[in-house]
Formats: C-alpha cells, structure tokens, sequence
C-alpha cells in the first residue's frame, strides 16, 4: 500500500502482486522514518529500550511487506502498532507514522473484524496517553496523536468497504459467468436434441415406409425411399459435426467451411424460408399437413422468425413420433400488431423438446410466449410474437 492510502491488494487473503509504485512508497516511507529515528535517537541519547520497541516496529512495518497470509498481516499490524505507540512520545511523535499504518492494516483487513481498526486505535490512544503522562506531556500533544489514529481508523475502513464492494463485484461477474455457462449448455442441448430427434426421428419413418413398401412389393418406390433416407442420415451427421464444432468454439473454422445441404435435420438455420421448408419436409415424411396464413412469416423479424421455426420443427417432429399419420394442422394468423402461430395435431405428450420451446422464447426478451398443452383430444402448440411492423410496412409498400 502507499504510506497511509492508496490500494493494496497484498493486504487480500492470498497476498497478490504489488505494483511496483507501491513497493517504492513504501520503502521511501520505511527510509524516511528510520532515517529520522536513528538522526534524533542519536542527538536526544534514547534509552535503549526506545532503540529497541523502535527498531522493532520498523522491522514489522519491513515484515509487512513481504507478507503473504492475512495471519501474519495481522500480527505485524499489531506489533506496528503496540511497539509504535510506547515510542511516540520519547521520539517525539515521530513513530506515529508506523502506528498509523498498522491501524490501516488491521482496519482494512477482510479476515479481522470490523471493530479491530478502531481498538487498535483505542488501545494505541491509551498507551501513549499513559506515556505521556509520566514524562509530563502537555495533553494537546496526545490529542494531536488521537488524531492521526482517528483518521487511521477512517482509512482502514474506507479501504476495507473498497474490498468488500470490489469482492462483490467479483462474485457478481462469477454468478454471471456461470449464468452465462449454464445458458450455453442449455443451448448446446437443445442443439443436440434438434439433431438427434429430428434427423433420427425422420430416419424411423423413411425406414418404416421401406419397410412397408418392402412388403407390398414396391422395389422401386423403396429404393426411392431408401435414398432419401440415407440423404437423411447423412444430413442429420453433418449437422452433428456442426454442432459439436460449435460446442468447441471453432465458430470461424465453421463460418469458413462450404454450406452443406441440410434439410429439416438443420435446427438453427435455414429459417429465411419461413416454414415452408419444414412443412414439405414434414409431407415427403409421409405425414399429412394443413396450413393456413402466411408460412412465410413475413410480418416476424429474423430472431422471432428462427424461434418460430425451431418450435414448429419440434412440434412436427412429436407429432410424426406420437401421431404418425395423423393430420396436422398449421396456422399464422395475423392480428394487429402480433402474429399467432398455432399447431395442433392428435394426442402427444411432453418432454424436453416442450421445454426448449419455452426457453427460445425467453431468449428473445419480446414478451413473446409460447404454450404447449392437450385440448380436447388434440395437443396444441401456440406461439403469440410481436409483429415486425417496419417490415410489414416495407412488404405493404
């Protein structure tokens, strides 16, 4: 630390590095108040307990420096400070100063207590008012002293809260780094279960279907269907392997790489289409799919376009899972400045892909909500969007 004020991280549990202007401060202080000790020791013939008490409290004051633990912060504070405070008057205040410091060390000290600076300072007050009452000390010379200690206390404390405001914002910046961590997973897993649902989930029902068509004897029609399949399976690797190059951070390998045909297995691009692209994805599976409104999503901005389609892409995938066969209703409706988009399909059930359908949403920040839920003998999935009016208004022009 500076002589009296300035931060000093070395007085933090773990004794971080100190700057190097800190080091100098303090080495220049250490100088100028042995200098002026030795300089006066000498002239006024101290006794030799003055030399020693002394000597003593600028070896605490030198030790200090080169502590690393808050223990032995601490100890070197309150030698500084009971070896400094019985010299004061034989030296003539000069040996205030390391007083004054030890009151800032053990002030400012996060493992001390909060009341410790100002009973070193009381305790300090006490000695060198007994001192000064058996060399016969004017009382102004003590209450001269009391002042510098005071003030002592005052800046222990003030770098004391400087920590502890400093500590705070570090825990702040870990809870959000955590935060931020646990977002990412939670991203990264619902990338992975677009992945494998979708992409495998389309790959039973190619395979169902060869199966099927197998047995009636359609050679042709189930190699056809064997290809796509395979286009499938292969599709659904490469958006794998995307993946799994985003999870590492290689976002610049992935950005330089050439575009690779994905079809409805892709689970967050290709949603400039609207859902146009997933609802014919969803017919060459086999399934049955009517759709009313806008599948373009014209009125929707690019980020709440995106949402739209990774919800509607894990509601068709349950409907093909639970409902297979089953007619599937898909509906944007326009209604002032929202857009309701809306699928329903027969009997489904939940699950993880619900879930991050809600967190999608929350992602955006827009008030846009969406719900999943059995009405009737249907499971319906509703999503109600603000409007992208500029958009809107450029389409109408």
């Amino acid at each position: 630390m500076t002589l009296l004020t300035g931060q000093d991280p070395t007085d933090l549990p773990g004794g971080r590095s100190r700057s190097g202007a800190a080091w100098g401060l303090n080495a220049l202080g250490i100088a100028i108040v042995g200098f002026w000790f030795v300089k006066n020791g000498l002239a006024l013939h101290h006794p030799t307990w003055v030399w020693a008490l002394g000597g003593v409290a600028l070896a605490a004051w030198v030790f200090r420096e080169f502590g690393r633990t808050p223990r032995v912060l601490v100890v070197a504070g309150v030698v500084m400070v009971a070896a400094g405070a019985t010299t004061v008057v034989p030296t003539d205040s000069l040996m205030i100063v390391p007083v004054i410091v030890g009151i800032v060390l053990i002030g400012s000290n996060l493992r001390a207590p909060l009341w410790s600076g100002a009973v070193a300072a009381l305790a300090a007050i006490v000695v060198i008012a007994v001192s000064a009452s058996i060399e016969h000390v004017p009382v102004q010379f003590v209450l001269g002293t009391s002042g510098g200690l005071v003030m002592g206390v005052l800046i222990g404390f003030s770098r004391r809260q400087f920590r502890v405001a400093a500590e705070r914002a570090r825990q702040a910046e870990r809870e959000q780094q955590r935060a931020r961590l646990l977002a990412d997973r939670a991203r990264a897993a619902r990338d992975v279960h677009d992945v494998l649902a979708h992409s495998l989930g389309g790959l039973v029902l190619q395979l169902d279907a060869v199966e099927a068509l197998l047995e009636a004897g359609r050679v042709e029609d189930a190699t056809r269907r064997a290809g796509e399949a395979r286009a499938l399976a292969a599709d659904g690797l490469a958006e794998a392997r995307r993946a799994v190059r985003a999870l590492r951070g290689d976002a610049e390998a992935e950005a330089s790489r050439p575009a690779e045909a994905i079809r409805s297995s892709r689970p967050t691009t290709d949603h400039e289409a609207g859902l146009e692209a997933l609802v014919d994805a969803h017919r060459s599976f086999g399934g049955e799919i009517v759709t009313q409104g806008d599948t373009a999503l014209t009125d929707l901005d690019a980020a709440h376009r995106a949402a739209v389609v990774q919800v509607v892409r894990e509601a068709l995938s349950n409907a093909r899972r639970h409902a297979p066969g089953r007619p599937v209703s898909l509906s944007v409706i326009r209604d002032g400045d929202a857009v309701d988009v809306v699928v329903a399909n027969p009997l489904s059930g939940d699950g993880h892909g619900l879930l991050g359908m809600r967190e999608r949403f929350e992602e955006l920040g827009s008030g846009a909500t969406v719900e999943a839920e059995r009405s009737d003998d249907a499971f319906v999935v509703a999503m109600h969007l603000p409007a992208d009016l500029a958009a809107a208004e450029e389409d109408r022009s």
